[in-house]
C-alpha cells in the first residue's frame, strides 16, 4: 500500500505560497534553470507541509512517473510532426491561406486560428519556432506593433495545446481529470476558440495599439522564403487525422454493433497511435511527395527530437510540484 500523508490545510497553503514564490524568485532573480528551481520548490513545499523526508523522495519519483505516463510519446511524436510541418512549409501554407481569406486587416484572426490548429498536434515550443517568423513578416508588411500579431498567435498555440487532443498538454489534463478524449475535443474546441479570441485577438489588438514594439534586430531584414508549399487541403487533412480518429473512437460504441470494428477504432483512437499515423502521413504527404528523400527526413526527425529531453525534464519537474500539493 502506498504511504499517505495528510497535511494540515493551513500549513499546506502557507508552504505552497512560499514554494511558488521561491520558484519565481529562483527563475526571475537568480536565472536558475526551471528544472532545478521546480525541484527545490517541490522539496520546500514538502518540508514546509510537514511531510516525512522519506515520503518526499518517494513523492518526487511518483510525480515524475505519473506526469510522464502517457505523454512522453506524444511529446516526441508532436516534435517530429512539427519538424515536418516546418521544413515542408505546411504551417506557413495554413497561415498564408487564412491571411488571404481574412485579409491583412484581420491577420490577427488568421494567426490566432493558425496557432490553434497547429497547437493541437505539435509541442508549444515547436509551434512558436515554426510560426513566429510568419507573425514578424505580417508585422513588417503592415508596420504595426509585433504584439498585434504575436499575441493572437501565441494564444492560439497555447489554447490548442491546452484544450484539444492529441496535444500532450490536453491529454495530460484529460488523464488527470479522468475525462474521455472525445469529450475533451468536443468541449475543448469551443473553449480554445473563446480563449484565443479573448486572450489573443482582442487583447493583442488592445495592447498592440497601446504599445509599439519593433521587429527584433535579428529579423528586421527578414524576407519571406519562396518555395513550393503543399496545398492547404493536404496540410489540414494531415493535421485533422488524429482528431478524427479520436472522435471516431469515442462515438464508435454508440454507432456500431460489431465489437471487432469498435475495438479497432478504439485502438486507432489511442492518442499515441493516432499521432503516429498522422506523423507517417505527414512524412509521406508533406515529405516524400514534396521531394525529400529518406535521409533528409531522418535528419529532420533527429533534429526535431533534440530538445525533447529537456522538455520532458521541465514537465516532469512541474508534475512533482503538483504531487506535493
Amino acid at each position: 500500500m502506498e504511504p499517505v500523508f495528510q497535511a494540515d490545510p493551513t500549513r499546506l497553503m502557507i508552504a505552497s505560497i512560499v514554494g511558488i514564490a521561491l520558484l519565481l524568485f529562483l527563475i526571475i532573480k537568480f536565472k536558475l534553470h526551471p528544472v532545478i528551481s521546480m525541484m527545490i520548490s517541490a522539496i520546500v513545499i514538502g518540508i514546509g507541509a510537514g511531510m516525512p523526508l522519506q515520503l518526499i523522495s518517494e513523492t518526487v519519483e511518483k510525480g515524475v512517473g505519473k506526469t510522464l505516463q502517457g505523454i512522453a510519446l506524444l511529446i516526441g511524436l508532436g516534435s517530429m510532426f512539427g519538424g515536418i510541418l516546418e521544413i515542408s512549409g505546411g504551417a506557413q501554407q495554413i497561415a498564408q491561406t487564412l491571411i488571404r481569406k481574412f485579409g491583412t486587416k484581420k491577420a490577427g484572426w488568421a494567426l490566432g486560428l493558425t496557432g490553434l490548429v497547429i497547437g493541437t498536434t505539435v509541442f508549444f515550443e515547436a509551434g512558436v519556432v515554426i510560426l513566429v517568423p510568419i507573425a514578424f513578416n505580417v508585422a513588417k508588411q503592415t508596420k504595426k506593433s509585433t504584439l498585434y500579431y504575436a499575441i493572437p498567435l501565441l494564444a492560439g498555440l497555447a489554447s490548442g495545446y491546452a484544450f484539444v487532443p492529441p496535444s500532450a498538454g490536453s491529454v495530460l489534463v484529460a488523464n488527470v481529470l479522468g475525462v474521455n478524449l472525445g469529450t475533451m475535443i468536443a468541449v475543448g474546441i469551443p473553449v480554445a476558440l473563446v480563449a484565443t479570441m479573448i486572450a489573443g485577438i482582442v487583447w493583442g489588438k488592445v495592447i498592440g495599439n497601446k504599445i509599439f514594439t519593433n521587429l527584433p534586430e535579428t529579423v528586421k531584414e527578414l524576407d519571406e522564403e519562396k518555395k513550393e508549399l503543399p496545398s492547404f487541403g493536404i496540410v489540414f487533412t494531415v493535421i485533422a487525422i488524429p482528431i478524427v480518429l479520436i472522435l471516431l473512437s469515442t462515438i464508435s460504441s454508440y454507432l456500431l454493433s460489431s465489437e471487432q470494428v469498435i475495438a479497432v477504432l478504439q485502438f486507432l483512437g489511442e492518442p499515441f497511435v493516432a499521432l503516429t499515423i498522422a506523423t507517417l502521413a505527414a512524412m509521406y504527404l508533406l515529405g516524400t511527395r514534396m521531394g525529400y528523400d529518406r535521409k533528409q527526413l531522418k535528419m529532420v526527425l533527429d533534429r526535431s527530437l533534440k530538445p525533447v529531453g529537456m522538455i520532458l525534464l521541465v514537465i516532469a519537474s512541474g508534475g512533482v510540484i503538483r504531487w506535493m500539493l
